[in-house]
C-alpha cells in the first residue's frame, strides 16, 4: 500500500502554472525596476513553465494547435521588442528589453524537440537537435552582446532569440527524458523483483518516480549551466544574473510535489495565460513610466 502521507502531491498543473505565473511577475518587476533581489525569486519560473511545456507535449490532443499558441506568443513578445526599440517614447523608457529574448521561443522549441523525441520514426528523433542548436547560437549571439567588445551581432537579430540560450530548451527535453529514465528504472526493477514494469504505469509510484528525477536533470543542466557561464567569463562579459541561476534548482521543491493531475483548466483561464504575459508586462512598464517620470 503507497503511503500518501510520506511523499504527498499536492500540486496540479493550475497549480504550478500560478507559481510560475506569480515567480515571473516579482521577476519582471525587478527589471524593470532594477530591483536584483526580486530577480532571484524570478529564477523558479524558468523551470517550472518548462516543466508544464513537457507534460503538455505529451498530453496534448492536438499538437499543431499547441504549437501554434506558443509560435503566436513568440511572435508578439517578438514585436514588442522591437516596439520597444523603435517608437521613440518607449525607447526614451530605457526598458532594458533588447536582450532579454523571448521566453515563449524557447517553450516552442522546447515542445517541438520533444514531439521530435517522441515520434516513432528514428529520423525525425533526430530532428531534435535543431531547436538545441537554435538554442546554442542564441545563447552564443547574446553573450557577444553583453559584451560588446565584437560590436553588435547582426547575424542573429535581438527579436529572434530565446531569452534563455540552450537551457529553457535543454530543460523541456530533460523533463520529457524524466518519463523515459523512470520506465528503465522500473523495467530494470523487475528484472529483480519479479514485477511487470507495465504494472507502474499510470501510478502514483511512477509519478514520483517521474517528480524526482525530473528534479535531478534540473539540477544538473542549471549546475551545467553556471559552470558554462563561469568559463565564458574568463573570456567574455556575462550578465551577473545568470550567477543567481542556481536558485532555479529551488524550483524542483514544486516539481517533486506534482500529482500529474491538470486541476482548474477552463477556457478562459488557458486563453488567459497567454494573455497575461503581454499585459502584465504592459502594465508593470506603465507603472514603471509614471515612477520614473516623477
Amino acid at each position: 500500500m503507497e503511503n500518501n502521507h510520506r511523499f504527498p502531491l499536492l500540486l496540479s498543473s493550475f497549480w504550478i502554472k500560478i507559481i510560475a505565473f506569480l515567480t515571473m511577475t516579482v521577476d519582471h518587476i525587478g527589471v524593470m525596476f532594477d530591483v536584483t533581489p526580486l530577480r532571484y525569486i524570478g529564477r523558479l519560473a524558468l523551470p517550472l513553465f518548462c516543466f508544464l511545456a513537457a507534460e503538455g507535449v505529451m498530453h496534448t490532443k492536438n499538437f499543431k494547435k499547441y504549437a501554434l499558441r506558443l509560435g503566436i506568443m513568440a511572435s508578439v513578445i517578438s514585436l514588442i521588442l522591437v516596439a520597444t526599440e523603435t517608437i521613440p517614447f518607449l525607447a526614451e523608457l530605457n526598458l532594458g528589453l533588447r536582450n532579454e529574448g523571448i521566453i515563449f521561443l524557447d517553450l516552442l522549441l522546447g515542445a517541438v524537440a520533444v514531439y521530435c523525441l517522441v515520434n516513432k520514426r528514428w529520423y525525425i528523433k533526430l530532428l531534435a537537435i535543431l531547436p538545441l542548436a537554435y538554442g546554442v547560437a542564441s545563447f552564443i549571439a547574446t553573450a557577444f552582446d553583453d559584451c560588446g567588445c565584437y560590436g553588435q551581432v547582426l547575424w542573429f537579430p535581438y527579436f529572434l532569440r530565446t531569452q534563455y540560450g540552450w537551457f529553457g530548451i535543454a530543460l523541456v527535453i530533460g523533463f520529457y527524458l524524466a518519463h523515459l529514465l523512470a520506465r528503465l528504472f522500473f523495467k530494470l526493477q523487475s528484472n529483480t523483483s519479479g514485477i511487470d514494469a507495465d504494472t507502474y504505469k499510470g501510478t502514483r509510484t511512477e509519478r514520483i518516480a517521474v517528480n524526482i528525477i525530473s528534479a535531478l536533470i534540473l539540477a544538473v543542466l542549471t549546475l551545467l549551466y553556471f559552470l558554462v557561464h563561469n568559463i565564458m567569463e574568463q573570456y567574455i562579459y556575462v550578465r551577473v544574473i545568470y550567477h543567481v541561476q542556481l536558485l532555479s534548482i529551488i524550483s524542483g521543491a514544486f516539481i517533486l510535489l506534482y500529482s500529474g493531475a491538470r486541476g482548474y483548466n477552463k477556457k478562459w483561464f488557458q486563453y488567459g495565460s497567454y494573455l497575461y504575459y503581454p499585459l502584465h508586462l504592459a502594465i508593470i512598464a506603465a507603472i514603471a513610466a509614471i515612477v520614473f517620470s516623477i
